[in-house]
Parts: C-alpha cells; structure tokens; sequence
C-alpha cells in the first residue's frame, strides 16, 4: 500500500497544536476517505443501494504503536488489488483542487454520483472550517517525501454549485420498466431501479412507446438523473436511448478481500426472469442468481475474485477446464 501522511503543525516555532484539532483532523480524514472509497466501489460493481459493510473495511484508518496512520486493508489482513491506493489517491488529488480554490465543475467532472459527490464536498468543507478555526496551525498531507500544506477552499463557491447542480446528474440507470394501471390516467409507464420507484419523463413520444414495449424487462434508460437528499434515484427527466439490459462489463472486480482490474473488460451476460436476476460468463463457468441486482452482482465478483486468486496467484499445475480458466483470465490480464 502506497504512503499516505496527515498532520497538524504550528504556523511559527514553537506553536502549539490543540489535542481537539488533531483529533478533529483524524475523523474529517477518515470520513473523506470512507466516502471516496464508497464512490469508487460503487461505481465499479454498479450496485444501486448499500454495499456490504465488509467491503468497507478495507477504508478503516488505525493508529499504529508509533502514532503513525494505516489503512484497514494493510493491517487485517493482506488484499489483492488496488482500490484502497486508488481511493488515496482520489482523496489526494481532490484536498490538492479543493484547497487551491476549485469549484463544483472539478467535483462534477471526478465524481459522476451527485450523491456522493456532495458529501464529499461537505466532507471537504467541515475539514477546512475545523482547520480554519485555529489560525495558528496547518494541516499537511502527502507522502513523507512531498509533504503538502492545504489551503483555503472557496466555500460560497461550493455553496452555489450546489444549489445550481443539487442532486441531479446526467447518465443512463438500469432497472425494470413496469406498467401500471390507474382509473383516472391508465396505463402509467413507471421504472423500478433496486428498491427505488422512479418517474420517467420522456423526451419524444418514441420514447414512450419504446418504453412501453419493454415493460417487465430489465433495460438502461438514459437522461437526467433526479436523486433524493438521501440518494434515492427519483425521476428521471428527458428519457430517451432505452436499450435491453443483456450485457454488462466490468473493468475492475472487487470482493471484501481483493480486487482485480482487467485490462479487457470482463463481460457478463444479464436477464431477469421477473423475480430475479442473473449474471453468466460462459468462458469461466460463472453464473450466479440472486433476487435483487446488488446481491447479484455483488455474488459474481466475490466468485471471480476467488478464481483470479485460485488460478493467477502462484504456479500450481492446472489441468482439463481449470488450465482452460487460467488461459482465459490471462486474456483478460
């Protein structure tokens, strides 16, 4: 795991640092690095509400005998992968932006889940008034070797992004075409997308129609992605480019134990049989079925992870379709 260092010093010698700072500074850090760590894991599965929590703990900061930071993952027990790297890596570049003065637009453009990109900019705007709170001291971070002092973030610049932008965000989201029948409006063509209802507004009457041709099956929907304070998907407005969800690919696969990024994206076959939901990938023998999206997806990682594990991880001899797996994950490495 890559290096990582948070700080407090004194502005002159032989300041002083607040013991409430300090550990104020500890949490802000802990709850920034949980969030981003959140966002890159959802982004990658493309689950639609709550991970597991064990997946989570691979974000935990500790503090080790010598009064230095580590990460859960290092300290636990050894992981495959790189998501906690990557997600200090985010953290770094977004205290680096933030603290010189950027807007919302950087934030939009890092973090395409309005849900989590604002908490992250809350996160960024509690750390920076607890720091701003004792004039006499810095807060640092970075490696050992290029350690970087934050500055001054532009909070009413924040504040009016989110006002502007709130909870929306422009994307496509999967999930059930469903048709409804009301006495005073017939037929309402409505979506479901993991345990949220959710309104189409449709850009064209083509669109409708097509939706509505699709009802009980599984399709991606794109548009204006209407969220809740709660990151409940609500409405989606300007819906249009509905198409059939039969596939999907993954670029990264990541199990509470590990995580493997693939050079060429893994794909998996999707359908859903009006109760539940399936992901297959002939060339491994994978096939998992689950009753909701999240638990699906989150089965078929958790399996490739072990095979990657089993069949990449060491030299055994492999013969008949466990030597056929192993050359198959290699195209994919």
């Amino acid at each position: 795991m890559r290096s990582f260092t948070v700080n407090v010093v004194p502005g002159s010698e032989g300041g002083r640092i607040p013991v409430g700072l300090a550990g104020q500074i500890m949490i802000d850090i802990q709850q920034l690095l949980s969030d981003i760590g959140e966002y890159l894991i959802r982004r990658e599965l493309g689950v639609q509400n709550l991970l597991h929590p064990e997946i989570l703990s691979r974000f935990v900061l500790y503090i080790d005998g010598n009064g230095g930071m580590s990460i859960g993952s290092s300290t636990e027990q050894k992981c495959i992968g790189t998501i906690t790297d990557d997600t200090i890596d985010l953290m770094e570049r977004t205290l680096d932006a933030m603290g010189s003065g950027a807007g919302g637009y950087w934030m939009e453009d890092n973090y395409l889940d309005p849900f989590y990109r604002n908490h992250i900019i809350y996160d960024i705007v509690a750390l920076s008034e607890h720091v701003n709170a004792y004039p006499d001291c810095m807060f640092q971070y970075g490696s050992q070797e290029n350690m970087k002092t934050f500055g001054a973030v532009d909070i009413p610049r924040m504040a009016a992004f989110l006002k502007d932008r709130g909870m929306t965000a422009q994307g496509a989201a999967l999930g059930i075409i469903t048709d409804t029948v009301s006495k005073s409006k017939g037929h309402i063509i409505g979506f479901t997308c993991g345990k949220d209802r959710v309104r189409l507004q449709f850009r064209d009457k083509a669109s409708e129609n097509a939706a509505r041709s699709m009802a009980g099956n599984a399709v991606y929907i794109a548009g204006k992605l209407m969220y809740s304070q709660e990151g409940d998907l609500m409405e989606i407005r300007d819906a249009h480019d509905l198409t059939p969800a039969t596939e999907i690919r993954f670029r990264r696969l990541i199990a509470p134990d590990g995580d493997v990024s693939v050079k060429v994206p893994l794909s998996a076959r999707v359908s859903y049989d009006g109760s539940s939901w399936t992901l297959s990938n002939e060339d491994l023998g994978l096939s998992v079925t689950k009753d909701n999206w999240d638990d699906t997806v989150q089965a078929f990682h958790d399996y490739f992870v072990f095979l990657w594990s089993e069949y990449m991880i060491g030299e055994k001899e492999l013969e008949g379709e466990d030597a056929e797996i192993r050359e198959y994950l290699r195209t994919l490495a």
